[in-house]
């Protein structure tokens, strides 16, 4: 059940020196360690891919939990922002901070002029996840990347 006696602060800060060791030590609980990639690879990931920018997701000055945002200027208008990770580490989870920290990820990358959409994709499987985005009010057309099945978030004025 979620936690809604109070808001808490979300903010997002990219990921250095200060924050990469706490951000690699976080983990997401043991049966979902098979629907995301670590916290580790995806900062060593956004090392040789540049269009990948790993965020430390701080509740006030907790960190709670990561995602990684990608910007792809050269591809279409509907294909050049996505989120291809996100997760709440463990103990921060059913708190509210995951709705709360994809709402401001959503309001950041909508900032954009040319912002019209925003992708992610889900392992099948990881039905907790679909029904976490589809509440956020991405929608599925039945697209896949891969194995993992594809979400859209259509950016509004």
């Amino acid at each position: 059940m979620e936690n809604t006696e109070f808001k808490q602060t979300i903010t997002l800060k990219e990921v250095n020196l200060d924050n990469f060791r706490a951000c690699i030590r976080l983990k997401v609980a043991g049966d979902q360690e098979k629907f995301i990639a670590s916290n580790l690879f995806t900062i060593a990931e956004s090392k040789v891919d540049h269009s990948m920018t790993p965020y430390a997701i701080y509740a006030n000055e907790t960190l709670v939990g990561f995602c990684c945002l990608e910007y792809v200027p050269e591809n279409a208008a509907n294909d050049r922002y996505g989120i291809p990770r996100f997760m709440i580490g463990e103990e921060f989870q059913g708190k509210g901070y995951g709705k709360q920290a994809m709402e401001e990820i959503i309001s950041m990358l909508s900032k954009n002029d040319d912002c019209i959409e925003i992708s992610l994709s889900y392992v099948p499987e990881n039905q907790a996840a679909r029904n976490f985005y589809l509440s956020l009010g991405f929608v599925d057309q039945g697209e896949k990347l891969s194995n993992e099945n594809v979400l859209h978030y259509f950016v509004t004025e």
